[in-house]
């Protein structure tokens, strides 16, 4: 069972590249809104039929604590998903795949911050460098791809806060408690602000949305577990083979194709992250 554990993190990156085929697919007639109302929603009922079969963990369902941490990486995870998914419009799976890979330089700045940690001259040059190769996925002057690309951008900041206060979640609370809070409170707070634009969808969609939602679940699980079994260092490397799932999906399915500028922003991005992770 463990040999098979230590690819959790590859069956992680495949789920997650999967997810942004549905998403591409779904946005060509759907809402954003509804997407990410029902991806939440449907969230709250899965994980809670999952928590209530173990009656142990009850207890932790209804006296969670650290609500404050719990609403903030709500706000966050809704922000991330609803400018993560709109910005598959604009950009290909690759190249969104890759610029999700900017939490790790927003992390490090908002940790500089917040936790007052030193950012040495070493990781300043390699934040520097992974933005560079930003600037080379995005093409300067193409207006829609600069749209997509502003998205991801802002959505990957957000990932880098649910990430500082999943940080703190996971050493007081159960995972499945931390996953639920966020389903319920995303849910909650997306219907109020968007409860105009949500609409009852026919059975059809109502089924694209909750195999969306599992393919999403599922993807948090098996990168959750990587974590929990194995070196950070060694995960992360693998985490790297989303962005070889999400270039074969984008051609198999979109015919999707990258020149050799994006292709050089891609690998630049990779190794200029991949070595703040290791530090």
């Amino acid at each position: 069972m463990r040999k098979i554990k230590q690819y959790y993190q590859i069956i992680s990156c495949f789920f997650f590249a999967i997810l942004g085929v549905q998403i591409k697919i779904s946005l060509l007639k759907d809402s954003i809104e509804n997407l990410v109302f029902y991806r939440s929603f449907f969230g709250v009922l899965i994980l809670l039929m999952t928590i209530l079969v173990n009656q142990k963990r009850i207890f932790y369902l209804i006296n969670p604590g650290n609500i404050k941490i719990h609403i903030f990486r709500c706000i966050c995870g809704v922000s991330a998903m609803y400018f993560g998914y709109q910005s598959l419009m604009f950009l290909s799976l690759a190249q969104a795949s890759t610029i999700g890979f900017t939490k790790v330089f927003f992390t490090c700045l908002i940790s500089s911050l917040i936790f007052s940690e030193k950012l040495n001259f070493k990781l300043i040059v390699l934040i520097f460098l992974g933005f560079l190769g930003i600037v080379l996925i995005s093409k300067p002057g193409q207006i829609e791809i600069n749209s997509g690309l502003y998205m991801a951008l802002f959505s990957a900041m957000c990932v880098s806060g649910g990430i500082i206060s999943i940080s703190y979640l996971s050493k007081r609370e159960e995972t499945l408690t931390i996953l639920f809070y966020h389903s319920l409170f995303s849910t909650i707070i997306f219907f109020l602000i968007f409860y105009s634009k949500i609409s009852i969808q026919s059975f059809d969609l109502i089924g694209s949305y909750f195999l969306i939602t599992l393919t999403a679940l599922l993807g948090q699980y098996f990168n959750t577990e990587s974590y929990k079994n194995f070196e950070t260092k060694n995960v992360v490397i693998l985490s790297y083979s989303r962005i070889i799932f999400s270039t074969m999906f984008g051609f198999m399915f979109f015919n999707e194709q990258l020149d050799v500028i994006s292709l050089l922003g891609i690998l630049v991005v990779c190794l200029t992250s991949f070595l703040i992770q290791k530090k």
